[in-house]
């Protein structure tokens, strides 16, 4: 059997797969992009006889006028690190791509073994990029000793309908999701001589079906297709042959989970270009890749309006207007913790001497976290106020010098908000979205006042009272759970040397550290108390 191109992997950036950069709609290719394929130490490159495609993708980095969010967490048992394209603050795909970033963390954590220091990357390239439609491929590459394995998986940001969609978007209903899949089966079988029986996953399902359905000519046409021709993949996922039904791209990504075409591309042809695992493929050799092409005819009887919006999307290049300047707290609301393992570290009566010290601390795990200040304090420490609205941090309110708000008048309370509210507003240029009274006092009239959402908590370290390092960290480990509220105060020493193991810990067991607002996402009413955001 001819032998297939060896394309490569750059640890430099974790990106894998013969990516190339698109610049036109005549798909003007340059000859180092066509011609840079990264090539494997010591894999062998011969001069390739099968057909292949040149899939079309854009490092983020390179692209201009995107802005990239990077972050790298490095412990004694292990490394994450993860690069995200920042479409501006809250965009729809930024909020996905993150959230499938930390499910994929979070298991990889779960299934440390206690041996070695295994290493998780995560990377985005852009796939296309236009008003109409944003495509991302995302690349996981994890590695334990010597092994080493990798992922992909696409997305595709839907401007119309405002929604992150699977591959299956791409595509005009179930049955051209399937003759897809027959499509790659013909290449493997007339290019690559691979037997029926030797296909892969979901595309061996496939021409099995295929095969069966063309042998079945003869039979009745009210005959059903049994549960064993049916196949897993497909089966039970109909789509709507009218408009587009984003709910059945979601079903119909289930269905096929495992398909070869969760990494698809468009290539420069105009087709599409699906990257096959070699290690799946019997006779391939030590290749990296094995890139399958769709050719644009073909693809043409296959392809939604979305899919055909994305195309020209990715033959054109990405559009800069795309690319949105992120704004304080730019990357706030940036994942979705309904589906992950969140908890919000808070910190009152601050900021003090300690506070920068934290956000060292925190920022070694890209954490963000609230700080419910006290406006008496803003003036002295305003340059704490500005680093954590850079960083990412939330800012509440817990009254101009922490004095207990129950038994003031209306008058009283409505004055002391507005009072600290001006001061953080005055250094970071917005109010506080919450506050936090004093010793967690209440009553009706607090409640009807203060005007803001009122957050209390539901794991209470007592660092005020213990000022034990080590009894604090614990406290905070054993009783914090996904959708926690923790009250710290960060003007203890004590409490912010217990920072780094509660974080590590916690970071071990799959946590994401977020602020109060993204814990509960639901939304905050003004005068309504929230204590802990626990889903189910």
């Amino acid at each position: 059997m001819p032998s297939v191109p060896c394309y490569g992997y750059s640890g430099r950036d974790f990106r894998y797969g013969p990516f190339v950069a698109v610049t036109s709609l005549r798909r003007k290719v340059s000859v180092g992009a066509a011609l840079g394929l990264l090539l494997v130490p010591g894999c062998h490159v011969a001069e390739h006889t099968q057909p292949h495609a040149e899939a079309i993708g854009f490092p983020v980095d390179e692209v201009p006028g995107a802005t990239v969010g990077e972050h790298v967490v490095e412990t004694d048992h292990s490394v994450v690190g993860y690069r995200y394209p920042l479409l501006g603050a809250g965009h729809p795909l930024t909020r996905e791509v993150r959230t499938v970033m930390a499910e994929r963390q979070t298991a990889f954590l779960e299934d440390l073994s206690g041996n070695g220091r295994p290493e998780l990357r995560q990377d985005v390239s852009l796939l296309a990029a236009s008003p109409q439609v944003v495509g991302a491929r995302l690349t996981a590459v994890s590695t334990a000793g010597m092994r080493e394995s990798r992922e992909a998986t696409t997305l595709w940001f839907d401007a119309d309908s405002g929604a992150v969609l699977p591959w299956t978007a791409l595509f005009r209903d179930e049955e051209a999701v399937e003759r897809a899949h027959v499509l790659l089966a013909d290449v493997l079988r007339e290019d690559y001589d691979l037997p029926l029986a030797d296909l892969p996953g979901v595309v061996g399902e496939a021409a099995r079906r295929a095969e069966e359905e063309a042998g079945a000519t003869d039979e009745p046409e009210s005959a059903e297709a049994s549960p064993d021709t049916a196949g897993a993949a497909g089966a039970g996922a109909a789509a709507p042959t009218g408009a587009f039904d984003a709910e059945w791209a979601r079903e119909a990504a289930d269905a096929w989970s495992g398909s070869p075409l969760e990494d698809v591309a468009f290539s420069t042809a105009g087709g599409l270009a699906v990257r096959l695992d070699p290690t799946r493929m019997p006779g391939t050799g030590q290749v990296s890749d094995v890139m399958l092409p769709v050719a644009p005819e073909e693809a043409e009887e296959l392809l939604s309006e979305l899919g055909f919006h994305a195309r020209e999307a990715a033959l054109s290049g990405p559009d800069p207007d795309v690319f949105l300047e992120e704004g304080p707290s730019g990357e706030g609301g940036s994942l979705d913790c309904e589906r992950l393992r969140c908890v919000a570290l808070t910190f009152d009566d601050g900021p003090g001497e300690h506070t920068d010290a934290l956000m060292d601390t925190l920022a070694e795990y890209d954490a963000q976290a609230t700080f419910y200040v006290l406006g008496s304090l803003v003036e002295e420490f305003p340059e704490a106020l500005e680093r954590m609205a850079a960083e990412g941090h939330e800012l509440g309110n817990h009254t101009w010098e922490h004095d207990d708000l129950s038994g003031m008048s209306a008058e009283d309370i409505e004055a002391d908000m507005a009072r600290t509210n001006a001061a953080v507003r005055d250094v970071i240029g917005v109010d506080p979205p919450s506050m936090r009274p004093p010793y967690g006092a209440l009553n009706g009239t607090v409640r009807e006042t203060v005007g803001m959402p009122i957050i209390l908590w539901d794991v209470d370290t007592m660092d005020w009272r213990s000022r034990d390092t080590d009894e604090v960290a614990a406290h905070a480990i054993e009783h914090s759970t996904s959708g926690s509220v923790v009250l710290f105060h960060d003007i203890h020493e004590s409490s912010v040397r217990a920072i780094p193991e509660v974080l590590d810990e916690l970071h071990r067991r799959g946590f994401h550290f977020v602020t109060v607002t993204e814990l509960f996402e639901s939304g905050l009413e003004p005068g309504d108390v929230y204590t802990d955001a626990r889903h189910g």
